[in-house]
Order: C-alpha cells, then structure tokens, then sequence
C-alpha cells in the first residue's frame, strides 16, 4: 500500500461492509468470523507479515540456474619411471638365496 491512511481507510471499509453483513443476515458471529482473516489481510497489505518471505518463497519459483560449462580433462603431470621394486621397503634383504642340493 502506498500510505498507512489508505490502508486503515481500506480496513475500515471492510469492517464496515461485514457489520453491515452481519446486519442483513442476521448472523451474529460474522464479525468474529471476519475479525482473523481482516488482521491477516492487514498484516499483509501493510508489508509486516512476519512469514511473507517463507509465503512467497513457496510461491515463486527460481529462475533456472544457467548449465555449468563442461569440464575438460586436466592433464596429468608426468612422473618419471620408476621401478616399483625399488620402491618396495623390502629392497634391504637383498636377492633370494639359491639352496645347494
């Protein structure tokens, strides 16, 4: 709403259109019926509604989020050939010993 005048000027508006429901009906507990749901049409009309964020996050949906580009291989750095026996902790026993028959 543009100003808290227009929206009290609005809320009474409606509060008296239900009494005067109320008075054509003949239903006694129109206004207590009407009383929750004018509050919560004030609350958000004057932008304080405490869960509006929650509401319209629901509501509203994201835009999509763009496609990441694809992504190419790394190249690898090159190690220098080694052997995997000289790697071994096991080197210090030395060479297998040949038994005489």
């Amino acid at each position: 709403m543009r100003s808290h005048r227009a929206l009290l000027v609005l809320l009474g508006c409606a509060a008296i259109a239900v009494s005067a429901a109320q008075g054509i009906t003949g239903i006694s507990e129109l206004a207590l019926y009407a009383a929750p749901f004018l509050l919560l049409l004030g609350l958000l009309l004057s932008g304080r509604f405490v869960g509006e964020e929650a509401i319209l996050a629901r509501r509203v949906r994201p835009a999509p989020r763009p496609r990441p580009l694809p992504r190419r291989w790394t190249a690898l750095r090159e190690l220098p050939l080694a052997s995997l026996l000289e790697r071994n902790p096991r080197l210090e026993r030395g060479p297998p010993v040949v038994l005489a028959a």
